[in-house]
């Protein structure tokens, strides 16, 4: 059986503003059905990449290619019938309700989508009968995000989606990433939040100075978390040799302070522990996503 073909293809791609690369040679593929978060902090690229990719804006050099076809200006690539998208403060149509701007989102489809939109104003809420212009920030987004995923198009292309939900929108917006990866729906989505992507996405690309700086598998990135360690004690400790990295060494009027993540066998750490003889405190947690994300972004010696 043969394989079928990336649905997004970026090459070697640059984009600059004078002589300034916002993006600079980057290279990556999504197949079909995977879930990829686009992650990095505001001004990395990430929304430059999305509108070159749909072509908003032509890249300085390299190519991108959307469901086998070159992406070119103008931006009436005919497999945007096929996407979806919805981006963190989207201008909707101000003088328009929410139900009409949904309504002339349909019918540039083909099909009747009357169920799907039914669940999706079930879901969202969205307040539907007043003037755009009107509505707060996160009621524009919950309209945004209906349309995005209203027509169950193959692609969906979100740039900061949950820029302007509450949690409990944000937990249902994640729930619905969920479903559309179960449906096989392809994803590419932005964030600067790890732990956002990291729940739903299948791959992390992570960038920085608008450069593809990691590609991990989600499992890669669960992985990589590990346990924070911080022990004072009343002379200097050693940390254990193995499993360890980001290794602090401080002195404080209460004793010597050494902190680190620990990667490896809970047992070596708890025998490291007990050998430790003037303890004063000891404090050891989960690392989360954001702390490893913040470890990635620092690493420079990371960019591929």
């Amino acid at each position: 059986m043969t394989a079928k073909p990336p649905v997004i293809i970026v090459e070697n791609v640059t984009k600059k503003f004078g002589k300034f690369n916002a993006v600079d040679a980057i290279n990556f593929a999504v197949k079909t059905g995977e879930i990829v978060g686009f992650v990095g902090v505001n001004g990395a690229g990430k929304t430059t990449t999305i509108n070159m990719l749909l072509g908003f804006t032509s890249p300085t050099e390299g190519s991108l290619s959307l469901f086998g076809e070159q992406v070119k200006l103008p931006s009436s690539h005919r497999s945007h019938r096929h996407i979806g998208y919805a981006a963190g403060d989207m201008e909707l149509p101000a003088r328009m309700t929410g139900r009409q701007y949904i309504q002339f989102v349909a019918s540039q489809y083909e099909g009747d989508h009357t169920k799907h939109l039914t669940y999706l104003t079930k879901i969202f809420s969205p307040q539907l009968d007043k003037k755009i212009s009107t509505l707060s920030r996160g009621n524009k987004q919950k309209i945004a995000l209906v349309a995005a995923f209203l027509t169950k198009p193959s692609l969906v292309v979100l740039d900061e989606p949950t820029s302007g939900l509450d949690p409990i929108m944000q937990d249902v917006f994640l729930q619905l990433v969920r479903e559309e990866r179960d449906r096989g729906t392809t994803i590419f989505m932005s964030s600067h939040y790890l732990q956002e992507v990291a729940e739903v996405c299948t791959r992390v690309l992570l960038m920085k100075n608008g450069k593809i700086v990691e590609d991990l598998s989600s499992e890669q990135l669960q992985e990589t978390s590990g346990k924070t360690v911080r022990l004072i004690s009343a002379t200097k400790a050693e940390p254990p040799h193995r499993g360890v990295s980001v290794v602090e060494h401080s002195k404080s009027d209460g004793g010597y302070q050494l902190s680190f993540v620990y990667k490896g066998k809970i047992a070596d750490l708890q025998s490291w522990i007990v050998r430790q003889t003037d303890v004063i405190d000891i404090d050891i947690s989960e690392r989360t996503l954001e702390a490893e994300f913040r470890a990635l972004y620092q690493n420079d010696g990371a960019a591929k």
